[in-house]
């Protein structure tokens, strides 16, 4: 039987995964939930360029103010309710 440490990754990556896919069919701006997801998952290794740089577009100047807007309230919303990273 596993740790009780191994439980709680196992859980955040089936969170994390049941996420993308409801990212994927809820949401106006589905790449950008997807890539917020994917560059704060729970695995212990640096998120990939490519979700970085969807991040950072979205948030770049010349994006529309609401679309701004949205990004950091997702990621706000999205580091504000995990609690373990490990």
């Amino acid at each position: 039987m596993g740790t009780l440490k191994t439980w709680r990754k196992a859980y955040g990556a089936l969170k994390d995964q049941t996420k993308v896919g409801l990212a994927h069919v809820n949401s106006d701006f589905a790449d950008l939930d997807v890539a917020i997801v994917k560059a704060t998952n729970h695995v212990e290794c640096p998120p990939k360029d490519r979700h970085l740089r969807k991040i950072l577009i979205a948030t770049s100047a010349i994006r529309p103010r609401a679309d701004v807007a949205y990004c950091i309230h997702a990621l706000s919303r999205r580091l504000s309710k995990t609690h373990n990273w490990t």
